[in-house]
């Protein structure tokens, strides 16, 4: 089955060295070694990063369940933010596509990737609670001041109830932005990311069957 291959820079400059097509080569010679079939590219170049504005990454975030597995050189080209890295690589393997960065030697293929990802995952869990609480307590700070609380909402109640049930069944949060989308009354453009915050902020969880 074919795999994502992921290549990203952040510069003009690095592009002129080269770094992009070093990232392919090094990509390529792990799939030849490999028991993939083949390899799409998704590109995004002079990009950083953290940008909204990354493309061939949003474009891949959008079919990831068409591959067998992403592959990235480093963990570094597919972002910079560790927390968005790691929910992102969570939600691979909520629709079992693997995830591997050749450079760290991370696949969760493996037990040993999978039980790291566990790890990670928990001290997300923790980090989440403690930002939750943060967010609790400037609420009540600017509730006292007598300041605005919360922002203003790009969905109403009854989508973010259809928004919540889809998670839980395991929906991916591109999936989700796409059918409240499609919605005759919907936004026009709802971002993956602000289905994830309202998911998040509501602690909605995919439910494993047992």
């Amino acid at each position: 089955m074919t795999v994502a291959a992921y290549v990203r820079v952040s510069t003009e400059q690095q592009r002129e060295d080269g770094s992009h097509i070093n990232q392919r080569e090094r990509i390529e010679a792990y799939v030849d070694r490999s028991e993939y079939d083949g390899i799409e590219w998704f590109e995004d170049i002079a990009v950083s990063g953290q940008s909204a504005n990354r493309e061939a990454y949003h474009d891949l975030m959008d079919r990831f369940d068409e591959f067998e597995a992403v592959v990235v050189r480093e963990l570094s080209r597919f972002g910079r933010d560790p927390l968005t890295v790691l929910q992102d690589v969570e939600e691979l393997l909520q629709s079992d596509t693997d995830f591997v960065s050749i450079t760290e030697d991370f696949d969760t293929s493996s037990a040993m990737g999978k039980g790291f990802l566990r790890m990670v995952g928990v001290i997300n869990g923790m980090y989440a609670d403690l930002r939750r609480e943060q967010a609790i307590k400037a609420a009540e700070r600017r509730k006292e001041q007598g300041l605005p609380v919360g922002r203003p909402k790009k969905l109403d109640e009854a989508f973010r109830a259809e928004a919540f049930d889809l998670r839980r069944k395991g929906v991916s949060y591109s999936a989700i932005a796409r059918v409240i989308e499609s919605k005759p009354d919907g936004p026009d453009e709802i971002s993956r990311e602000t289905i994830r915050r309202y998911c998040d902020e509501a602690d909605v969880e995919v439910e494993v069957e047992t």
